[in-house]
C-alpha cells in the first residue's frame, strides 16, 4: 500500500479507484455501499481524490480503425510558444503539448498535416495500452521487476496487443460523434447533460456507453501522490518486444502509456520528482537489463523527451 502524503482520509484512495475502474460511471451512492461509509462521506473522499489529482476522470479513446485514424507529430520547432498558440485555433488537432529532449512539440491530429519544423517522427498511431498500476511504492516496484528479470527467459513473449486496424468501426453517425466528444473526457457526465447536448434519447445513450468497449479504450488513471508530483515521461524505441516491456513496467504505481508509430514503439511513463531518484533512472536500468540479455538494442539507442 502507498501511504499518500497528500490524503487525509483513512480509507486508501487506492480501494476508491478500483471501484471507479470497474464501473466508470459509479454513483456515489454505490461507492458509498461498497465503502461501507455514508454517501455524504463517500461524495467527500471522491471529489478530494479528483481535486488532488489521485485519481483523474475516467475518460475514453477510439481504437485505431480507419475512421478514428489519428496522426502523430514530434517536431524540433523554433518557438514552442508561437506553434502552440497555432494550434489552439485548429480544431482538426486533438492534442498538442510542449516538450523537451528528442523533439520540443507533440501534435496529434485527426489528418495528415504538414506541420512547421522538423519532423522528427511522425505516423498514425495503433491501439492505446494503459497499464493499471498496482498499490505499491517505486521501490516496491523496482523489486518486482528485477524479480521478473531474474526469470524473464521463462516469459514467453505475446503477439502485440498495439493493433493497427484496417478497416472501418461501423456503424458510426453523427450521433454517435456527438456522444464521442461529450464523454472522451469526462464518462460521468451526468446523463441529462448529455441529453441535452447531444439532442439523444437515454437508451441511445447507455447503449452507447455499455458498447464503448468495441471501439475505444476507457482510461482511467491513479497518481498515489498526485498528478503534479509525478514528471511525464516519453521513450521511443526501436523494439518488436511491446510484450515484454509491457510485462516488466506494469510493476509501476502510475500507469503507462503504450501505442506505436509504425515501427517505434512508444513509452509515456509518470516518474516521481521526488523524493528518490533512484526512481527516475529505474527505466534506464530496466532497458540496460534488456541489452545485456540480449533482448533489446543498445540502451542508448532509444529517445527520451520530457511533456510539460
Amino acid at each position: 500500500m502507498v501511504k499518500s502524503t497528500i490524503w487525509p482520509h483513512k480509507r486508501n484512495p487506492y480501494d476508491i479507484y478500483s471501484l471507479v475502474l470497474q464501473e466508470p460511471r459509479l454513483p456515489i451512492t454505490q461507492l458509498a455501499r461498497k465503502l461501507k461509509v455514508n454517501p455524504k462521506t463517500a461524495e467527500i473522499w471522491w471529489n478530494n481524490a479528483l481535486k488532488k489529482q489521485i485519481i483523474m476522470l475516467p475518460r475514453l479513446r477510439r481504437k485505431s480503425f480507419l475512421n478514428f485514424r489519428e496522426y502523430i507529430y514530434f517536431l524540433r520547432v523554433k518557438d514552442p510558444q508561437e506553434l502552440y498558440e497555432q494550434c489552439i485555433k485548429d480544431k482538426n488537432l486533438t492534442y498538442f503539448s510542449v516538450h523537451t529532449g528528442f523533439c520540443n512539440f507533440e501534435i496529434i491530429s485527426r489528418k495528415p498535416i504538414d506541420p512547421d519544423g522538423e519532423i522528427v517522427l511522425s505516423g498514425p498511431r495503433s491501439d492505446y495500452h494503459v497499464t493499471i498500476p498496482p498499490d505499491n511504492t517505486f521501490q516496491e516496484a523496482g523489486e518486482r521487476i528485477v524479480r521478473k528479470l531474474t526469470m524473464i527467459d521463462h516469459y514467453e513473449p505475446t503477439e502485440s496487443i498495439l493493433l493497427f486496424r484496417e478497416e472501418k468501426y461501423e456503424p458510426w453517425d453523427y450521433k454517435d460523434e456527438k456522444l464521442y466528444e461529450e464523454f472522451c473526457n469526462d464518462l460521468r457526465k451526468p446523463l441529462t447533460h448529455v441529453m441535452r447536448k447531444t439532442s439523444t434519447y437515454s437508451d441511445k445513450i447507455m447503449n452507447w456507453y455499455r458498447t464503448r468497449n468495441q471501439f475505444g479504450h476507457t482510461i482511467t488513471m491513479f497518481f498515489p501522490q498526485g498528478l503534479h508530483s509525478y514528471m511525464p515521461v516519453t521513450y521511443a524505441l526501436e523494439t518488436e518486444f511491446d510484450s515484454v516491456l509491457i510485462y516488466l513496467f506494469s510493476e509501476l504505481p502510475t500507469p503507462c502509456v503504450f501505442y506505436r508509430i509504425d515501427f517505434t514503439l512508444m513509452m509515456s511513463i509518470y516518474l516521481p520528482f521526488f523524493p528518490s531518484p533512484e526512481a527516475r533512472i529505474l527505466p534506464y536500468k530496466i532497458l540496460s537489463i534488456l541489452h545485456l540479455l540480449e533482448l533489446f538494442p543498445s540502451p542508448f539507442d532509444f529517445f527520451l523527451s520530457v511533456n510539460f
